[in-house]
């Protein structure tokens, strides 16, 4: 499973949820704003901001906290957002977080560090610099998070 997040107006989230059909509706979508690409790594990247961590919002950092919509299963399962409000929230925990904590965090759930490990480790490192910098973007400019994890995302234009 490949994960996207994407910056959006809260005007334009609200016609997303009215109009969008299908996960591939999002990636195309003219609304859409900044993407963050995290391809399969978001899946060893989100339980490292979770873990020992006070704030229940860093959760809903990559796996976006609503639904798009509940009326066309695909899209609930696929398409998520998270409104400006916990855009906030996250944005705060993750500034609570450094790069140090995640490698730390890394280490403690491998066994050794062969060198495959360490090039993991720094790609998640970057995706996780990547990940605060798409937060603060989002609270400075008052835009919603849209995340979208499925098989195989195709993106046909890069916002």
């Amino acid at each position: 499973m490949d994960a996207i997040l994407y910056l959006i107006q809260p005007n334009d989230l609200e016609t997303l949820i009215l109009e969008a059909e299908t996960p591939q509706d999002v990636l195309d979508s003219p609304f859409v704003q900044h993407s963050l690409f995290l391809g399969e790594a978001w899946q060893e990247l989100n339980p490292l901001l979770s873990v020992n961590s006070d704030s229940a919002a860093l959760g809903y950092a990559i796996q976006a906290e609503h639904p798009l919509s509940d009326r066309r299963p695909g899209l609930s399962l696929a398409v998520h957002y998270n409104t400006v409000v916990r855009v906030a929230e996250i944005h705060q925990a993750l500034q609570q977080l450094s790069v140090d904590e995640i490698k730390k965090r890394y280490l403690v759930t491998i066994a050794e560090t062969a060198p495959e490990q360490e090039l993991k480790l720094a790609e998640l490192k970057l995706l996780f610099l990547q990940l605060q910098d798409l937060y603060r973007d989002a609270v400075r400019h008052n835009l919603s998070v849209l995340s979208v994890i499925q098989d195989g995302i195709r993106l046909d234009k890069l916002p």
